[in-house]
């Protein structure tokens, strides 16, 4: 792709627009923890699991932190590149 101007009459903002929106979305229903609190009673509960259970749990757990860590990460590099090409556009 060129540095050229696309000529679409916008719908290329336009998607990105709706994209960002989408992603936005996505990122405030994920500050919600409601689901948390309901897991951290079950486990409380007396008799609640196995050692094996334990263990898989604990591995879905790591995959869902570095999940959550990575998306932090790439919402941050997003942020970033958006507004250095806007530098970039406005120089």
């Amino acid at each position: 792709m060129t540095a050229q101007h696309i000529d679409d009459n916008g719908q290329h903002i336009g998607k990105l627009d709706q994209r960002l929106r989408e992603l936005s979305a996505t990122f405030a229903g994920l500050g919600k923890t409601d689901d948390i609190d309901d897991l951290l009673r079950v486990i409380h509960a007396p008799g609640w699991t196995s050692l094996r259970d334990v263990f898989f749990v604990n591995t879905l757990l790591d995959v869902v932190q570095q999940t959550a860590t990575d998306a932090a990460h790439q919402r941050a590099a997003l942020r970033e590149g958006i507004l250095h090409i806007a530098e970039d556009t406005a120089s």
